[in-house]
């Protein structure tokens, strides 16, 4: 299962230190202090020396970032921005209460985007495109980050040499992704109800009326790494009751 704390929430600079390198997927990605810029957003910039003005409720950054490789070898950057706030926290100092205030920070983008499970090598190329698509798009638009998964499994089903197509009435007509995954062969009956609740994911993040949460992107990568583990790693996770979940809702 993916550590969906390294993901979620907000973070100290040196919380960011626990990401990983989405290049190398080996080493850990630092800030590079002299380019870590942050400045206040305009609110707070006209009411911050008003005497009601409360900084641990009330500012609002906006900060860019670069972040750089650990591993000497690899040295990639990643760029980084997003907003921070100000949060009043209290500690103990020889017996006495002292309060700080601590700047917290939430990315919104990053570029190359963080992997957030490690895509197995053997994966066709047009499936790690999508999958790196949703990457991009998990902090931002949760919705369409799901979409992303779901493009992924028909990419996915046209690797595996699925069908796409059927005539009907002389016309050839497309088939639909559930109809495509009910045609996988016996010997990918192991992913075949994970494909499924995946698509029931996809098909919400499509649609208004389905409010898709950070949560549900990653029940969905963690339903995604079991299939690419399954066809390209031969490893074994613990995602068929959460699959069986959301294909008996048809949904989140």
């Amino acid at each position: 299962m993916i550590d969906r704390k390294l993901y979620k929430g907000n973070y100290t600079k040196e919380d960011m230190s626990k990401w990983q390198c989405p290049t190398c997927n080996s080493s850990a990605l630092q800030v590079v202090e002299e380019q870590f810029v942050e400045k206040y957003n305009s609110e707070t910039e006209m009411y911050r020396h008003e005497d009601w003005f409360d900084a641990s409720e009330m500012i609002v950054y906006t900060f860019t970032a670069l972040l750089s490789c650990t591993n000497p070898q690899c040295k990639e950057v990643v760029a980084c921005s997003g907003t921070g706030c100000v949060e009043e926290e209290y500690y103990s100092y020889y017996g006495r209460d002292e309060r700080r205030y601590v700047e917290y920070y939430k990315p919104y983008f990053f570029y190359p985007a963080l992997h957030i499970f490690k895509i197995s090598e053997k994966t066709p190329y047009n499936v790690q495109e999508s999958i790196i698509a949703s990457f991009s798009l998990v902090f931002t638009n949760p919705s369409s980050s799901a979409n992303q998964i779901r493009i992924a499994i028909e990419c996915l089903l046209t690797n595996l040499k699925v069908k796409r197509y059927y005539t009907s009435g002389g016309k050839r007509r497309r088939l639909t992704l559930h109809r495509r995954i009910e045609l996988l062969p016996e010997k990918y009956k192991k992913i075949k109800e994970v494909c499924l609740a995946i698509k029931w994911l996809g098909n919400a993040g499509s649609h208004c009326e389905d409010k898709i949460t950070f949560d549900d992107v990653f029940d969905g990568y963690d339903m995604l790494s079991f299939v690419l583990e399954e066809l390209y790693d031969n490893k074994h996770t613990h995602v068929k009751k959460l699959a069986k979940k959301i294909n008996t809702k048809k949904g989140v």
